[in-house]
């Protein structure tokens, strides 16, 4: 699901090792309320563009594999770092 109001949203404090180590300045909260909800399936690419609120709704396999690039202008994250 992407767009929409992301429910009792807060930013993450600017020192959590969310923000610097894994994503950058980053907002957490409750579920998107009223985005656009789309299936997805192997080979798939979305781009979620800055400040839009996303998450997954529905998975129905018992996992899930996926790659995420972030844009990291304000250089926040360390270079070279992969999370794991």
């Amino acid at each position: 699901m992407t767009g929409g109001t992301i429910q009792n949203a807060k930013e993450i404090p600017a020192d959590n090792q969310v923000v610097t180590v894994l994503n950058g300045p980053s907002t957490n909260g409750g579920p998107v309320m009223n985005g656009v909800s789309r299936k997805l399936a192997p080979g798939d690419v979305v781009i979620i563009p800055p400040n839009t609120p996303h998450w997954f709704s529905e998975i129905t396999t018992d996992q899930i594999v996926y790659l995420v690039v972030r844009m990291d202008p304000k250089k926040v994250l360390p270079a070279g770092y992969v999370a794991k």
